[in-house]
């Protein structure tokens, strides 16, 4: 293979498989929502396919897949490679506009479908558990009988994928990850192996490797203006705390210092290689930290 293919995680990749081939699109969301059979999805009606526009490092363009099932459920599906630490109320308000939306003038309340968004995370977001896909619905937390099945949220975390794949989510996430063409046919999969053959065909494509740069660029520059403001941020703010703690008295030494403030990230959920940076702690002593 002469040409290098382009990364799955890069969300206008992703919308060039997932937002124009609806029968790779059906097989994936089968896989993660996991239908009895005889409520599998059979169809669907894509809601956004305009990818091919001029402004694909536009930060206001947002390169999702949003579809209506033949359940009439709504599902959206977006991948995000980097944590932007307020991720969290960022999926919430995805959520609340996919089902607010449905609700054009003159329709009641109960015409309300389902709204189902699917996150696909290239980093941990739930520290606490090693199994890559979370589920989320809203529970009676006394009886646990789910409230509504309107609201689900699923969360798929690409680093704790398993070595090996036992079922078809399995054999996508390795997909995401970037698994070899043999390893694709391996899995005996004709949708995937078509999600792999259009990766192949668009990363031969000099326009679409001209978008996909395009839209890589803007990640990476969005991505250090934002780590930039964080810094100088948490910066000053160390700094006016510092100033005042020293007028009364109570400075600290050096390295103590810099553990309160690697402390303090931590807590506001920045990433390890960025509080190193800060507070110049070697990540070890910083991994120490969040053990404790």
């Amino acid at each position: 293979m002469e040409f290098e293919l382009l990364d799955i995680k890069n969300d206008y990749v992703f919308k060039r498989i997932f937002g124009e081939k609806e029968d790779i699109l059906i097989h994936f969301l089968n896989s993660v929502i996991n239908y009895p059979e005889d409520e599998k999805i059979t169809s669907l009606t894509y809601l956004n396919t305009e990818i091919n526009k001029d402004h694909e490092d536009d930060k206001e363009t947002r390169l999702d897949v949003l579809a209506k099932l033949n359940n009439e459920s709504f599902v959206n599906i977006e991948i995000q490679v980097q944590n932007t630490y307020e991720y969290e109320k960022r999926c919430l308000y995805y959520w609340a506009k996919l089902y607010e939306q449905q609700l054009t003038s003159g329709k009641k309340y109960k015409t309300l479908k389902p709204a189902i968004c699917i996150h696909i995370l290239n980093f941990n977001f739930f520290k606490d558990k090693d199994y890559f896909m979370t589920k989320i619905k809203p529970l009676d937390t006394e009886t646990r009988k789910v409230f509504s099945h309107d609201f689900q949220l699923y969360f798929l975390e690409v680093p704790k994928i398993p070595d090996q794949y036992y079922n078809e989510l399995d054999k996508w996430m390795h997909f995401f990850k970037g698994a070899s063409k043999e390893t694709i046919m391996a899995m005996q999969t004709p949708e995937i192996e078509k999600a792999f053959n259009t990766l192949e065909y668009i990363s031969q494509d000099p326009i679409a490797r001209a978008k996909y740069e395009a839209r890589r660029k803007y990640e990476l520059d969005y991505n250090t203006d934002m780590d930039g403001a964080r810094e100088e941020g948490f910066t000053k703010g160390f700094q006016n705390g510092k100033n005042e703690g020293e007028q009364l008295g109570f400075a600290k030494g050096k390295n103590d210092q810099k553990f309160e403030i690697a402390k303090n990230l931590l807590a506001n959920h920045f990433s390890i290689e960025m509080i190193s940076k800060i507070t110049n702690l070697p990540i070890s002593e910083i991994e120490k930290l969040m053990n404790n």
